[in-house]
Protein backbone atom coordinates (compact mmCIF):
# COMPACT_ATOMS: atom_id res chain seq x y z
CA UNK A 1 0.00 0.00 0.00
CA UNK A 2 2.74 2.26 0.60
CA UNK A 3 4.15 1.70 -2.53
CA UNK A 4 0.69 2.94 -4.24
CA UNK A 5 0.82 5.99 -2.35
CA UNK A 6 4.51 7.30 -3.14
CA UNK A 7 3.37 6.68 -6.92
CA UNK A 8 0.40 8.64 -6.23
CA UNK A 9 2.32 10.77 -4.95
CA UNK A 10 4.74 11.33 -7.58
CA UNK A 11 1.99 11.56 -10.13
CA UNK A 12 0.07 14.27 -8.23
CA UNK A 13 3.41 16.43 -8.22
CA UNK A 14 4.07 15.92 -11.88
CA UNK A 15 0.84 16.98 -12.47
CA UNK A 16 0.26 19.92 -10.24
CA UNK A 17 3.53 21.30 -12.45
CA UNK A 18 1.93 20.51 -15.89
CA UNK A 19 -0.89 22.11 -14.37
CA UNK A 20 1.01 25.25 -13.98
CA UNK A 21 2.81 25.05 -17.14
CA UNK A 22 -0.85 24.98 -18.87
CA UNK A 23 -2.00 27.72 -17.13
CA UNK A 24 1.28 29.63 -18.73
CA UNK A 25 0.36 28.62 -22.35
CA UNK A 26 -2.60 29.82 -21.87
CA UNK A 27 -1.52 33.46 -21.24
CA UNK A 28 0.76 33.47 -23.98
CA UNK A 29 -2.03 31.71 -26.71
CA UNK A 30 -4.46 35.00 -25.09
CA UNK A 31 -1.22 37.21 -25.92
CA UNK A 32 -0.22 35.76 -29.20
CA UNK A 33 -4.09 35.75 -30.35
CA UNK A 34 -4.35 39.43 -28.99
CA UNK A 35 -1.55 39.99 -31.30
CA UNK A 36 -2.66 38.39 -34.82
CA UNK A 37 -5.70 40.70 -34.26
CA UNK A 38 -4.07 43.52 -33.86
CA UNK A 39 -1.27 42.90 -36.50
CA UNK A 40 -4.19 41.97 -38.85
CA UNK A 41 -6.27 45.03 -38.37
CA UNK A 42 -3.61 47.77 -38.49
CA UNK A 43 -2.26 46.11 -41.43
CA UNK A 44 -5.49 46.42 -43.16
CA UNK A 45 -5.95 49.78 -42.30
CA UNK A 46 -1.90 51.38 -42.65
CA UNK A 47 -1.02 48.53 -45.02
CA UNK A 48 2.53 49.13 -43.75
CA UNK A 49 4.75 45.94 -43.93
CA UNK A 50 5.37 46.32 -40.22
CA UNK A 51 2.40 45.04 -39.16
CA UNK A 52 2.52 41.95 -41.63
CA UNK A 53 5.15 41.09 -39.80
CA UNK A 54 3.66 41.20 -36.25
CA UNK A 55 0.53 39.36 -37.81
CA UNK A 56 2.43 36.41 -39.08
CA UNK A 57 4.58 36.41 -36.51
CA UNK A 58 1.74 36.19 -33.63
CA UNK A 59 0.22 33.63 -36.31
CA UNK A 60 3.41 31.44 -35.72
CA UNK A 61 4.25 31.72 -32.18
CA UNK A 62 0.33 31.16 -31.53
CA UNK A 63 0.66 27.75 -33.67
CA UNK A 64 3.93 27.20 -31.82
CA UNK A 65 2.40 27.70 -28.31
CA UNK A 66 -1.02 25.18 -29.55
CA UNK A 67 1.36 22.94 -30.13
CA UNK A 68 3.10 22.39 -27.17
CA UNK A 69 0.37 23.02 -25.15
CA UNK A 70 -1.47 20.11 -26.30
CA UNK A 71 1.66 18.00 -25.88
CA UNK A 72 1.49 18.97 -22.42
CA UNK A 73 -2.53 18.34 -21.59
CA UNK A 74 -1.80 15.08 -23.41
CA UNK A 75 0.49 14.50 -20.42
CA UNK A 76 -1.74 15.61 -18.30
CA UNK A 77 -4.46 13.32 -18.97
CA UNK A 78 -1.90 10.43 -18.93
CA UNK A 79 -0.69 11.25 -15.21
CA UNK A 80 -4.43 11.83 -14.66
CA UNK A 81 -5.20 8.59 -15.44
CA UNK A 82 -1.99 6.66 -13.90
CA UNK A 83 -3.56 8.52 -10.19
CA UNK A 84 -6.67 7.14 -11.04
CA UNK A 85 -5.61 4.16 -11.70
CA UNK A 86 -3.30 3.85 -8.57
CA UNK A 87 -5.98 5.42 -6.38
CA UNK A 88 -8.30 2.02 -7.16
CA UNK A 89 -5.47 -0.53 -6.57
CA UNK A 90 -5.29 1.00 -3.36
CA UNK A 91 -8.65 1.10 -2.70
CA UNK A 92 -8.50 -2.38 -3.29
CA UNK A 93 -6.39 -2.72 -0.20
CA UNK A 94 -8.31 -0.95 2.12
CA UNK A 95 -11.49 -2.68 0.86
CA UNK A 96 -12.73 0.97 0.77
CA UNK A 97 -15.68 0.22 -1.29
CA UNK A 98 -17.43 3.47 -1.72
CA UNK A 99 -14.31 4.35 -3.50
CA UNK A 100 -14.43 1.66 -5.70
CA UNK A 101 -17.82 2.20 -6.81
CA UNK A 102 -17.58 5.39 -7.69
CA UNK A 103 -14.39 5.01 -9.87
CA UNK A 104 -14.97 5.11 -13.68
CA UNK A 105 -13.83 1.10 -13.50
CA UNK A 106 -16.60 0.63 -10.61
CA UNK A 107 -19.59 2.51 -12.64
CA UNK A 108 -18.68 -0.13 -16.09
CA UNK A 109 -20.54 -2.86 -13.39
CA UNK A 110 -23.46 -1.91 -14.51
CA UNK A 111 -22.53 -3.27 -17.87
CA UNK A 112 -22.31 -7.37 -16.73
CA UNK A 113 -24.39 -9.58 -18.46
CA UNK A 114 -25.05 -12.47 -16.46
CA UNK A 115 -27.94 -15.43 -17.10
CA UNK A 116 -30.39 -16.17 -14.57
CA UNK A 117 -28.17 -18.89 -12.82
CA UNK A 118 -25.27 -16.56 -12.55
CA UNK A 119 -27.29 -13.85 -11.47
CA UNK A 120 -29.10 -16.12 -8.21
CA UNK A 121 -25.17 -17.33 -7.59
CA UNK A 122 -24.08 -14.04 -7.50
CA UNK A 123 -26.54 -12.38 -5.14
CA UNK A 124 -25.39 -15.21 -2.79
CA UNK A 125 -22.10 -14.99 -3.09
CA UNK A 126 -21.67 -11.27 -3.56
CA UNK A 127 -19.78 -12.44 -6.64
CA UNK A 128 -20.72 -8.81 -8.52
CA UNK A 129 -22.15 -5.41 -7.02
CA UNK A 130 -20.88 -3.31 -4.36
CA UNK A 131 -18.62 -4.43 -2.01
CA UNK A 132 -18.24 -7.86 -4.14
CA UNK A 133 -15.60 -10.02 -5.77
CA UNK A 134 -15.79 -8.37 -8.98
CA UNK A 135 -15.19 -4.92 -7.18
CA UNK A 136 -12.14 -6.15 -5.82
CA UNK A 137 -10.65 -7.80 -8.67
CA UNK A 138 -11.99 -6.04 -11.57
CA UNK A 139 -8.81 -3.27 -13.38
CA UNK A 140 -11.41 -4.15 -16.24
CA UNK A 141 -12.13 -0.67 -18.38
CA UNK A 142 -13.84 -1.63 -21.80
CA UNK A 143 -16.96 -3.31 -21.99
CA UNK A 144 -15.45 -6.73 -23.13
CA UNK A 145 -13.26 -6.83 -20.36
CA UNK A 146 -15.74 -6.50 -18.05
CA UNK A 147 -18.04 -8.71 -18.87
CA UNK A 148 -15.44 -11.76 -19.78
CA UNK A 149 -14.38 -11.00 -15.84
CA UNK A 150 -17.59 -11.58 -14.57
CA UNK A 151 -18.28 -14.37 -16.19
CA UNK A 152 -14.95 -15.98 -15.01
CA UNK A 153 -16.22 -15.23 -11.93
CA UNK A 154 -19.86 -16.97 -12.44
CA UNK A 155 -18.80 -19.71 -14.50
CA UNK A 156 -17.71 -23.43 -13.62
CA UNK A 157 -14.42 -24.25 -15.38
CA UNK A 158 -12.49 -27.25 -16.35
CA UNK A 159 -9.44 -27.92 -13.94
CA UNK A 160 -6.64 -27.58 -17.20
CA UNK A 161 -8.23 -24.07 -18.33
CA UNK A 162 -8.30 -22.86 -14.75
CA UNK A 163 -4.66 -24.13 -14.58
CA UNK A 164 -3.73 -22.33 -17.58
CA UNK A 165 -5.60 -19.07 -16.81
CA UNK A 166 -3.90 -19.44 -13.09
CA UNK A 167 0.06 -19.89 -15.09
CA UNK A 168 -0.62 -16.57 -16.88
CA UNK A 169 -2.10 -14.70 -13.55
CA UNK A 170 1.07 -15.73 -11.72
CA UNK A 171 3.42 -15.05 -14.68
CA UNK A 172 1.78 -11.30 -15.05
CA UNK A 173 1.66 -10.51 -11.04
CA UNK A 174 5.36 -10.41 -11.48
CA UNK A 175 5.34 -7.21 -14.00
CA UNK A 176 3.76 -4.44 -12.11
CA UNK A 177 5.19 -1.55 -14.17
CA UNK A 178 3.48 -3.37 -17.31
CA UNK A 179 0.21 -3.58 -16.05
CA UNK A 180 0.14 -0.12 -14.96
CA UNK A 181 0.39 0.72 -18.53
CA UNK A 182 -1.97 -1.46 -19.75
CA UNK A 183 -4.70 -0.74 -16.76
CA UNK A 184 -3.83 3.58 -17.86
CA UNK A 185 -4.60 2.61 -21.23
CA UNK A 186 -7.08 0.45 -20.79
CA UNK A 187 -9.33 2.88 -19.24
CA UNK A 188 -8.30 5.86 -20.96
CA UNK A 189 -9.93 3.50 -24.05
CA UNK A 190 -12.61 2.64 -21.85
CA UNK A 191 -13.91 6.64 -21.64
CA UNK A 192 -13.68 7.30 -24.97
CA UNK A 193 -15.98 7.04 -27.92
CA UNK A 194 -14.36 4.23 -29.19
CA UNK A 195 -14.86 1.43 -26.82
CA UNK A 196 -14.36 -2.26 -28.36
CA UNK A 197 -18.18 -2.36 -28.15
CA UNK A 198 -18.79 0.78 -30.01
CA UNK A 199 -15.81 -0.60 -32.56
CA UNK A 200 -17.60 -4.43 -32.93
CA UNK A 201 -20.70 -2.63 -33.49
CA UNK A 202 -19.79 -0.44 -36.11
CA UNK A 203 -17.64 -3.10 -37.87
CA UNK A 204 -20.95 -5.27 -38.51
CA UNK A 205 -22.63 -2.43 -39.82
CA UNK A 206 -23.56 -1.94 -43.64
CA UNK A 207 -20.42 0.50 -45.49
CA UNK A 208 -21.83 4.41 -45.25
CA UNK A 209 -19.87 5.38 -48.87
CA UNK A 210 -21.29 3.12 -51.01
CA UNK A 211 -24.64 4.80 -51.29
CA UNK A 212 -23.36 7.91 -51.74
CA UNK A 213 -20.19 6.95 -54.18
CA UNK A 214 -20.72 10.04 -56.14
CA UNK A 215 -19.11 12.14 -53.26
CA UNK A 216 -15.75 10.98 -54.75
CA UNK A 217 -15.98 11.84 -58.38
CA UNK A 218 -17.74 15.17 -56.96
CA UNK A 219 -14.73 15.91 -54.69
CA UNK A 220 -12.16 15.10 -57.61
CA UNK A 221 -14.05 17.19 -59.81
CA UNK A 222 -14.09 20.41 -57.26
CA UNK A 223 -10.59 19.65 -56.51
CA UNK A 224 -9.07 19.87 -60.45
CA UNK A 225 -11.37 23.40 -61.11
CA UNK A 226 -9.60 24.42 -57.84
CA UNK A 227 -6.48 23.91 -59.27
CA UNK A 228 -7.51 25.46 -62.51
CA UNK A 229 -9.04 28.52 -60.49
CA UNK A 230 -5.61 29.30 -58.90
CA UNK A 231 -3.60 28.99 -61.77
CA UNK A 232 -5.61 31.42 -63.28
CA UNK A 233 -5.32 33.62 -60.04
CA UNK A 234 -1.43 33.79 -60.58
CA UNK A 235 -1.55 34.27 -64.38
CA UNK A 236 -3.98 37.54 -63.86
CA UNK A 237 -1.90 38.62 -61.21
CA UNK A 238 1.16 38.22 -63.29
CA UNK A 239 -0.16 39.83 -66.28
CA UNK A 240 -1.89 42.25 -63.99
CA UNK A 241 -5.43 41.19 -64.68
CA UNK A 242 -7.16 42.04 -61.36
CA UNK A 243 -10.34 40.67 -62.62
CA UNK A 244 -9.46 36.95 -63.07
CA UNK A 245 -7.88 37.82 -59.38
CA UNK A 246 -11.39 38.78 -58.10
CA UNK A 247 -13.32 36.19 -60.52
CA UNK A 248 -10.95 33.41 -59.14
CA UNK A 249 -11.43 34.55 -55.75
CA UNK A 250 -15.16 34.49 -55.77
CA UNK A 251 -14.86 31.04 -57.46
CA UNK A 252 -12.92 29.48 -55.02
CA UNK A 253 -15.21 30.59 -52.08
CA UNK A 254 -18.13 29.30 -53.48
CA UNK A 255 -16.32 25.78 -53.93
CA UNK A 256 -15.59 26.01 -50.18
CA UNK A 257 -19.32 27.23 -49.37
CA UNK A 258 -20.58 23.92 -51.10
CA UNK A 259 -18.03 21.56 -49.62
CA UNK A 260 -18.20 22.65 -46.29
CA UNK A 261 -21.98 22.73 -46.34
CA UNK A 262 -21.52 19.14 -47.83
CA UNK A 263 -19.52 18.26 -44.99
CA UNK A 264 -21.54 19.85 -42.29
CA UNK A 265 -24.91 18.79 -43.84
CA UNK A 266 -24.38 15.13 -45.87
CA UNK A 267 -21.12 13.90 -43.92
CA UNK A 268 -22.53 13.85 -40.53
CA UNK A 269 -23.16 10.00 -40.15
CA UNK A 270 -18.89 10.19 -41.27
CA UNK A 271 -17.94 12.25 -38.32
CA UNK A 272 -20.08 9.75 -35.54
CA UNK A 273 -18.22 6.83 -37.78
CA UNK A 274 -14.55 8.60 -37.22
CA UNK A 275 -15.72 8.89 -33.31
CA UNK A 276 -15.77 5.18 -32.99
CA UNK A 277 -13.32 3.89 -35.16
CA UNK A 278 -10.83 6.82 -35.03
CA UNK A 279 -11.66 8.70 -31.88
CA UNK A 280 -8.34 10.02 -31.69
CA UNK A 281 -4.53 8.74 -33.41
CA UNK A 282 -3.72 8.07 -30.31
CA UNK A 283 -6.69 6.16 -29.30
CA UNK A 284 -5.77 3.84 -32.11
CA UNK A 285 -2.23 3.44 -31.03
CA UNK A 286 -3.10 2.24 -27.71
CA UNK A 287 -5.47 -0.43 -28.86
CA UNK A 288 -1.92 -1.58 -31.01
CA UNK A 289 -0.37 -1.43 -27.68
CA UNK A 290 -3.01 -2.90 -25.92
CA UNK A 291 -3.23 -5.89 -28.21
CA UNK A 292 0.79 -5.86 -28.19
CA UNK A 293 0.63 -6.76 -24.35
CA UNK A 294 0.04 -10.15 -25.35
CA UNK A 295 3.61 -11.10 -25.19
CA UNK A 296 3.77 -10.02 -21.81
CA UNK A 297 2.10 -13.65 -21.14
CA UNK A 298 3.96 -16.80 -21.02
CA UNK A 299 4.53 -19.07 -23.87
CA UNK A 300 3.15 -21.93 -24.52
CA UNK A 301 3.12 -24.77 -26.46
CA UNK A 302 2.55 -24.45 -29.81
CA UNK A 303 -0.25 -27.31 -30.01
CA UNK A 304 -1.63 -26.02 -26.99
CA UNK A 305 -5.36 -25.06 -27.06
CA UNK A 306 -5.83 -23.03 -23.82
CA UNK A 307 -6.84 -19.24 -23.52
CA UNK A 308 -3.21 -18.55 -23.21
CA UNK A 309 -2.15 -19.65 -26.80
CA UNK A 310 -5.27 -18.58 -28.09
CA UNK A 311 -5.04 -15.37 -27.05
CA UNK A 312 -1.24 -14.80 -28.22
CA UNK A 313 -2.47 -15.94 -31.61
CA UNK A 314 -5.37 -13.84 -32.22
CA UNK A 315 -3.50 -10.96 -30.71
CA UNK A 316 -0.04 -11.18 -32.24
CA UNK A 317 -0.26 -13.74 -35.12
CA UNK A 318 1.84 -16.78 -35.50
CA UNK A 319 4.44 -18.44 -37.44
CA UNK A 320 2.21 -19.02 -40.74
CA UNK A 321 1.77 -15.60 -41.19
CA UNK A 322 -2.11 -15.45 -39.75
CA UNK A 323 -3.21 -11.26 -39.83
CA UNK A 324 -2.89 -10.44 -35.87
CA UNK A 325 -4.79 -7.89 -34.42
CA UNK A 326 -1.61 -5.89 -33.81
CA UNK A 327 -0.81 -5.72 -37.49
CA UNK A 328 -4.69 -5.05 -38.38
CA UNK A 329 -4.39 -1.57 -35.94
CA UNK A 330 -1.45 -0.61 -37.04
CA UNK A 331 -3.09 -0.36 -40.32
CA UNK A 332 -5.50 1.39 -39.38
CA UNK A 333 -3.48 3.71 -37.25
CA UNK A 334 -2.32 4.97 -40.60
CA UNK A 335 -5.68 6.08 -41.58
CA UNK A 336 -6.04 7.84 -38.44
CA UNK A 337 -3.31 9.95 -39.20
CA UNK A 338 -4.93 10.98 -42.09
CA UNK A 339 -8.27 11.76 -39.86
CA UNK A 340 -6.73 13.52 -37.26
CA UNK A 341 -5.82 16.14 -39.12
CA UNK A 342 -8.53 18.17 -38.05
CA UNK A 343 -7.78 17.11 -34.39
CA UNK A 344 -5.11 18.94 -33.59
CA UNK A 345 -4.39 22.80 -33.85
CA UNK A 346 -0.79 22.45 -36.15
CA UNK A 347 -2.62 20.24 -38.42
CA UNK A 348 -6.61 21.99 -38.81
CA UNK A 349 -5.07 24.63 -41.40
CA UNK A 350 -3.98 21.78 -44.04
CA UNK A 351 -7.00 20.25 -43.31
CA UNK A 352 -9.39 22.84 -43.81
CA UNK A 353 -8.63 23.43 -47.64
CA UNK A 354 -8.51 19.67 -47.80
CA UNK A 355 -11.86 19.67 -47.03
CA UNK A 356 -13.07 22.86 -48.56
CA UNK A 357 -11.85 21.59 -52.24
CA UNK A 358 -11.22 17.82 -52.35
CA UNK A 359 -14.00 16.54 -49.49
CA UNK A 360 -10.89 14.68 -47.28
CA UNK A 361 -13.24 12.98 -44.99
CA UNK A 362 -14.65 11.04 -48.03
CA UNK A 363 -10.70 9.99 -48.84
CA UNK A 364 -10.34 9.06 -45.06
CA UNK A 365 -13.71 7.42 -45.32
CA UNK A 366 -12.81 5.35 -48.35
CA UNK A 367 -9.88 3.75 -46.67
CA UNK A 368 -11.89 3.25 -43.45
CA UNK A 369 -14.09 1.39 -44.88
CA UNK A 370 -11.69 -0.85 -46.78
CA UNK A 371 -9.61 -1.22 -44.20
CA UNK A 372 -13.12 -2.78 -42.19
CA UNK A 373 -13.95 -4.72 -45.22
CA UNK A 374 -10.07 -6.86 -45.00
CA UNK A 375 -10.87 -7.57 -41.14
CA UNK A 376 -14.62 -7.02 -39.74
CA UNK A 377 -15.07 -11.13 -39.97
CA UNK A 378 -12.12 -10.63 -37.21
CA UNK A 379 -12.55 -8.00 -35.21
CA UNK A 380 -14.42 -9.55 -32.72
CA UNK A 381 -12.69 -12.10 -31.97
CA UNK A 382 -9.77 -9.22 -31.61
CA UNK A 383 -12.04 -8.17 -28.50
CA UNK A 384 -13.18 -11.04 -27.47
CA UNK A 385 -9.30 -12.06 -26.96
CA UNK A 386 -8.53 -8.19 -25.32
CA UNK A 387 -11.42 -8.66 -23.24
CA UNK A 388 -9.75 -12.36 -21.69
CA UNK A 389 -6.27 -10.38 -21.20
CA UNK A 390 -8.09 -7.71 -19.52
CA UNK A 391 -9.51 -10.37 -17.10
CA UNK A 392 -6.35 -12.03 -16.86
CA UNK A 393 -4.58 -8.58 -16.14
CA UNK A 394 -7.22 -7.98 -13.14
CA UNK A 395 -6.81 -10.87 -11.40
CA UNK A 396 -2.97 -10.38 -11.64
CA UNK A 397 -3.33 -7.35 -9.31
CA UNK A 398 -4.94 -9.25 -7.24
CA UNK A 399 -2.01 -11.80 -6.80
CA UNK A 400 0.53 -9.25 -6.83
CA UNK A 401 -1.36 -7.79 -3.86
CA UNK A 402 -2.14 -10.90 -1.69
CA UNK A 403 1.14 -12.50 -1.68
CA UNK A 404 -0.29 -14.89 1.92
CA UNK A 405 -2.65 -15.92 -0.24
CA UNK A 406 -2.12 -19.67 -1.68
CA UNK A 407 -2.66 -21.32 -5.32
CA UNK A 408 -5.29 -24.08 -5.54
CA UNK A 409 -4.45 -27.67 -6.06
CA UNK A 410 -6.71 -29.34 -8.83
CA UNK A 411 -7.77 -32.50 -8.19
CA UNK A 412 -8.92 -34.88 -11.06
CA UNK A 413 -10.15 -37.85 -9.39
CA UNK A 414 -10.99 -37.05 -5.89
CA UNK A 415 -14.59 -35.45 -5.03
CA UNK A 416 -13.44 -33.54 -1.79
CA UNK A 417 -13.08 -29.46 -1.11
CA UNK A 418 -9.84 -29.26 1.59
CA UNK A 419 -9.59 -25.27 2.40
CA UNK A 420 -6.93 -24.76 5.46
CA UNK A 421 -7.01 -21.53 6.83
CA UNK A 422 -10.29 -19.93 5.02
CA UNK A 423 -10.76 -16.81 4.86
CA UNK A 424 -13.51 -14.38 3.84
CA UNK A 425 -11.38 -12.56 0.93
CA UNK A 426 -13.82 -9.06 1.09
CA UNK A 427 -13.05 -8.72 4.43
CA UNK A 428 -9.89 -6.51 5.40
CA UNK A 429 -7.45 -9.13 6.63
CA UNK A 430 -7.38 -7.74 10.30
CA UNK A 431 -11.29 -8.49 10.45
CA UNK A 432 -10.77 -11.86 8.58
CA UNK A 433 -11.30 -14.92 10.58
CA UNK A 434 -9.94 -18.37 8.99
CA UNK A 435 -11.32 -21.95 9.69
CA UNK A 436 -10.31 -24.71 8.33
CA UNK A 437 -13.14 -26.62 6.63
CA UNK A 438 -13.55 -30.04 4.24
CA UNK A 439 -16.81 -30.32 1.91
CA UNK A 440 -17.38 -33.75 0.78
CA UNK A 441 -16.81 -36.65 -0.38
CA UNK A 442 -19.25 -37.51 -2.40
CA UNK A 443 -22.65 -38.55 -0.45
CA UNK A 444 -21.63 -36.41 2.82
CA UNK A 445 -22.74 -33.14 3.61
CA UNK A 446 -20.80 -30.57 5.62
CA UNK A 447 -23.74 -29.49 8.70
CA UNK A 448 -22.51 -25.79 10.13
CA UNK A 449 -24.83 -25.00 13.23
CA UNK A 450 -24.22 -21.96 15.80
CA UNK A 451 -25.60 -18.97 17.18
CA UNK A 452 -26.88 -15.78 15.02
CA UNK A 453 -24.46 -13.72 13.84
CA UNK A 454 -21.92 -16.30 14.84
CA UNK A 455 -20.51 -15.85 11.11
CA UNK A 456 -22.41 -19.28 9.59
CA UNK A 457 -23.14 -17.87 6.24
CA UNK A 458 -19.87 -15.75 6.17
CA UNK A 459 -17.70 -19.16 6.39
CA UNK A 460 -20.13 -20.40 4.00
CA UNK A 461 -19.79 -17.54 1.28
CA UNK A 462 -16.13 -17.44 2.05
CA UNK A 463 -15.77 -21.41 0.68
CA UNK A 464 -17.85 -20.12 -2.27
CA UNK A 465 -15.92 -17.11 -3.27
CA UNK A 466 -12.83 -18.69 -3.05
CA UNK A 467 -14.02 -21.86 -5.38
CA UNK A 468 -15.51 -18.72 -7.73
CA UNK A 469 -11.43 -17.40 -7.37
CA UNK A 470 -10.06 -20.37 -8.39
CA UNK A 471 -12.07 -21.03 -10.96
CA UNK A 472 -11.43 -18.03 -12.61
CA UNK A 473 -7.36 -18.41 -12.20
CA UNK A 474 -6.77 -16.69 -9.15
CA UNK A 475 -5.12 -16.67 -5.70
CA UNK A 476 -7.55 -18.03 -2.99
CA UNK A 477 -7.70 -16.47 0.54
CA UNK A 478 -6.47 -19.82 2.21
CA UNK A 479 -3.55 -20.98 3.59
CA UNK A 480 -4.07 -24.00 1.25
CA UNK A 481 -6.76 -25.17 -1.13
CA UNK A 482 -7.22 -28.20 -3.26
CA UNK A 483 -10.30 -28.76 -5.30
CA UNK A 484 -12.02 -31.09 -7.96
CA UNK A 485 -13.79 -30.16 -10.66
CA UNK A 486 -17.38 -28.77 -9.74
CA UNK A 487 -19.87 -26.56 -9.88
CA UNK A 488 -21.31 -24.31 -7.50
CA UNK A 489 -25.18 -24.28 -6.75
CA UNK A 490 -26.47 -21.74 -3.68
CA UNK A 491 -29.59 -20.79 -1.72
CA UNK A 492 -28.79 -18.21 0.48
CA UNK A 493 -30.22 -15.00 -0.25
CA UNK A 494 -33.91 -15.93 -1.39
CA UNK A 495 -37.01 -13.11 -1.12
CA UNK A 496 -40.99 -13.75 -1.83
CA UNK A 497 -42.43 -12.45 -4.89
CA UNK A 498 -46.30 -10.89 -4.24
CA UNK A 499 -46.49 -9.52 -7.79
CA UNK A 500 -46.24 -13.40 -8.46
CA UNK A 501 -48.17 -14.91 -5.93
CA UNK A 502 -44.78 -16.92 -4.77
CA UNK A 503 -44.35 -17.40 -0.93
CA UNK A 504 -41.07 -16.95 0.71
CA UNK A 505 -41.32 -21.06 1.08
CA UNK A 506 -42.01 -21.53 -1.82
CA UNK A 507 -39.04 -19.71 -3.60
CA UNK A 508 -36.85 -21.31 -1.49
CA UNK A 509 -38.52 -24.46 -3.12
CA UNK A 510 -37.88 -23.03 -6.33
CA UNK A 511 -34.76 -22.28 -5.84
CA UNK A 512 -33.37 -25.39 -4.58
CA UNK A 513 -34.86 -27.20 -7.29
CA UNK A 514 -32.89 -24.80 -10.04
CA UNK A 515 -29.72 -25.94 -7.73
CA UNK A 516 -30.70 -29.62 -8.02
CA UNK A 517 -32.06 -30.03 -11.13
CA UNK A 518 -29.50 -27.83 -12.88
Amino acid sequence: MSDYASQIETFDHDLQELEASDSRFAVWRMVFFVGLVLGIGFSLATQHVIWVCVAVGSLIAFLVTVVRNETVRDRMELLRNQSRTLHRLQARLQRDWKSLARDSIGIRASEIELTPEQQALAGDLDLVGDASLFQLTSMAATTPGVRTLANWLCSPVDPPLAKDRHASVTHLADQPENRLRFYVLARDIGGSSGDPESFVQWSKEPNWLPPHRWLIPWGNFTAVVAIAIILGMVAGAITDQGDWVRMGMYGLIGIAVVNLAIGSFLLGPVAAIFQIAMASRRSVNEYAELFDAANWLPESPADSAGPTAHIRQTLLGDDEGSQSASTGMRELAQVARMGGLKQTASTFLLYLPLQAFWLWDVRVLRRLEDWKSRHSSQIPEWFDALGELEALMSIAALQHDSPEWSSPEWLEDESTITLQGLGHPLLPKEARVTNDVTVGPTGTLLLVTGSNMSGKSTMLRSAGLNVALAMAGGPVCCRHMSLPPLEMGTSIRVSDDLSQGVSYYMAELNRLSAVVTH
